[in-house]
């Protein structure tokens, strides 16, 4: 049974841990919503780490299912760049924030054969791809880059 890219998209983006920011966000304090504590009673369920590194910060969390996802925050304490691996792709509606539109549209446009997906742009930087049980990504602002980092620090 074959899918759409299109509705692959739309079954990834509903069955995902929520993230701790989106791309491009601050990391904060919760909403009025309450979305930050959705966030966290599924956070729980996963294991997390924080690691510094030259001027910026990586928070890493494991799902249950064996996903990482990596989010690379700026001194600004803002959301740069995030990548994912795993058997499952995670919620990358609230991993990419306002760029999910871009990946949207990008993985719905007619590929030749083949499922990865590639944003190469001023404002994102996104590479996608995989199979069922291995998935693997990366996306990031150019413009939010911190200094001194480079795409090849977003693993």
């Amino acid at each position: 049974m074959r899918f759409s890219v299109p509705v692959v998209c739309a079954l990834l983006f509903a069955q995902s841990v929520p993230a701790l920011a989106a791309l491009g966000a601050a990391v904060g304090p919760a909403s009025a919503s309450g979305t930050v504590q959705q966030a966290d009673s599924a956070r729980a369920k996963a294991s997390a780490r924080v690691s510094s590194y030259n001027g910026y910060t990586v928070s890493e969390t494991v799902k249950p299912s064996g996903t990482t996802v990596r989010e690379y925050i700026s001194p600004a304490n803002i959301v740069f760049a995030v990548s994912w691996q795993g058997p499952d792709m995670p919620n990358l509606q609230e991993l990419l924030g306002t760029y999910a539109d871009q990946y949207v549209s990008a993985a719905s446009a007619p590929h030749a054969g083949r499922r990865a997906v590639a944003i190469q742009s001023d404002q994102l930087v996104l590479h996608s791809g995989g199979h069922m049980r291995s998935f693997a990504g990366s996306a990031y602002v150019p413009s939010l880059l911190p200094q001194g980092v480079t795409p090849s620090d977003i693993r």
